[in-house]
């Protein structure tokens, strides 16, 4: 009987050290996301800063000062989509463009495209930037998972038994991932930036920086992040991405403004 308590016990506290284990871990990991949520962001896209002397740095200096906020850092990625977003808070931020877009959209585009951005910054976008590396940290678990099965001798990449493991990982932690998204991304502000864009820049530059948004290939991002860009970077016709739609889509942001008649 001694025995059967000492086991009991002893099973317990290795249960305890788990369960502590586990939420420190959890708990560094919210501390990480809540400080260096903005780094994370930009390492995990590998942007870079733009030159001191580049002209769009300037353009967003101008847009800055009229906004009335501190100038955000603004950052390049490498991708021929038109897209943009934006991490940080009003003191401290970035604007990152893609190259597509500054090859595509007009000087006065590229402003309404910062002004978005600006207005999403002003109405507080750090704890949105701390949800997406929250969830991009569990969607990125299952494929964690899948090499982790890989490498313990359950068969290859594209075996049947990797790939369950992935799949059901993903159906335990794609759910919380994507309600944690839901709930810090809000609709109205989407539609509030697209305002104030067309409110400094002038509706006709708006819809045509919209415009140029529609029918974009998709990106290959992690969905968890889709809703800091500008316009949906994911296919939409994926079931496991549509967990993930926050914003309206671009026909309807476009009618607003052609509505609203700024």
């Amino acid at each position: 009987m001694y025995s059967n308590r000492s086991e009991a016990w002893y099973e317990m506290n290795i249960l305890f050290m788990l369960a502590s284990g586990l939420g420190a871990a959890v708990l560094l990991l919210v501390v990480a996301c809540s400080l260096f949520s903005r780094q994370i962001l930009l390492r995990w896209y590998r942007v870079r800063k733009a030159p001191f002397n580049d002209p769009l740095r300037m353009q967003m200096l101008e847009i800055a000062i009229d906004a009335g906020m501190p100038a955000a850092e603004l950052c390049f990625i490498d991708s021929p989509v038109v897209n943009s977003f934006s991490v940080g808070n009003r003191k401290n931020s970035s604007i990152v463009l893609t190259t597509g877009a500054i090859e595509q959209l007009s000087r006065e585009e590229l402003s309404c495209m910062m002004v978005y951005e600006i207005a999403h910054l002003m109405s507080g976008r750090r704890l949105e930037g701390i949800a997406a590396v929250l969830a991009g940290t569990l969607t990125m678990l299952p494929v964690a998972a899948l090499w982790g099965a890989v490498f313990t001798g359950f068969g290859q990449e594209y075996d049947p038994a990797p790939k369950l493991i992935k799949f059901f990982v993903t159906s335990l932690l794609a759910p919380p991932a994507a309600l944690l998204i839901q709930i810090t991304s809000r609709e109205s502000v989407k539609y509030e930036s697209d305002k104030y864009a067309a409110l400094l820049c002038g509706s006709s530059a708006a819809i045509g920086m919209l415009s140029k948004l529609c029918n974009q290939e998709s990106w290959d991002v992690n969905p968890s992040h889709a809703s800091l860009f500008i316009a949906n970077p994911l296919t939409e016709d994926d079931i496991y991405n549509t967990l993930f739609r926050t914003r309206p889509s671009i026909d309807d942001r476009i009618k607003r403004l052609e509505g609203a008649g700024y």
